[in-house]
């Protein structure tokens, strides 16, 4: 039994293979009690034919009320999107917010502006430290913007220059800029997500580890949201118990689920 997982991904998704039904149904077996399907939605590739988005879109907009309807009773199903790089075009990623009718929205950015995905990046080629002073001022820029509800895995960009190329990097660099990032999102009651998807990958800890939710804490911040960033159904709730263990330890007490875009607070 699982009390929640927030960020998941499904064949709606560019890079999911299995389909939303699927992947309800075994968070269902799990006990999963809230449970949130939250497809990629890139601003600044919105155009690009080969991601297919407004007929995507379309598609997730009639299966997902179905499925809700189907699992009444059994699964508490959450429509939200995984909304990526929005201040690219803010006018574009407000039309389809309003357009779409979610309960939950997660802010993301896996990509700085004139840059590809992190996974891509040559960090040889492209020095990290640079990249990070882009990316942090960038997560300062959404959440200035702040149409979401929890911003998503923070230290993404770790997972690719610490976790998987080894590189070392000096976090205490950007304290100031997270430090005005988290006094952002606790002004407008954005929430933070503890990312699980780290603890199963070369990196090891949740996204962000233990240093940055505990200044986040520090600051304040009481507002957070927790998902295993599953993309096939064996990872769903993945490193959930865990990421319940490490945000009590840091003295959180509840966990936000998400319904018409209001928090409901989950006790963990």
């Amino acid at each position: 039994m699982l009390p929640f997982d927030l960020h998941t991904h499904t064949s709606f998704s560019f890079d999911g293979e299995y389909g939303a039904e699927e992947m309800v149904f075994r968070a269902y077996e799990l006990g999963i009690e809230y449970y949130a399907i939250t497809d990629h939605l890139e601003i600044n590739e919105y155009h690009l034919p080969e991601f297919r988005y407004p007929e995507i879109l379309r598609e997730a907009k009639s299966v997902i009320p179905d499925l809700t309807e189907k699992y009444i009773g059994k699964i508490h199903l959450i429509r939200g999107i995984e909304l990526g790089q929005p201040v690219h075009d803010t006018a574009l990623a407000e039309r389809l917010l309003a357009e779409g009718d979610y309960d939950y929205i997660i802010g993301s950015c896996h990509m700085i502006r004139g840059y590809r995905d992190f996974y891509f990046l040559d960090y040889d080629e492209n020095d990290p430290v640079r990249l990070l002073d882009m990316y942090f001022d960038e997560l300062i820029e959404m959440a200035e913007w702040g149409k979401f509800d929890t911003l998503a895995h923070i230290t993404y960009p770790l997972r690719y220059i610490v976790g998987d190329k080894g590189k070392a990097i000096d976090m205490s660099r950007y304290e100031k800029q997270i430090e005005r990032l988290f006094s952002l999102i606790i002004e407008k009651n954005i929430a933070l997500e503890i990312n699980t998807s780290g603890l199963r990958q070369n990196i090891g800890e949740t996204l962000p580890g233990e240093d940055l939710l505990r200044k986040y804490y520090d600051m304040g911040g009481r507002l957070i949201t927790m998902g295993s960033d599953a993309h096939k159904p064996e990872d769903i709730g993945k490193g959930i118990a865990e990421g319940i263990a490490l945000a009590k330890k840091i003295g959180f007490t509840a966990v936000s689920v998400y319904k018409k875009r209001k928090p409901i607070l989950i006790e963990i």
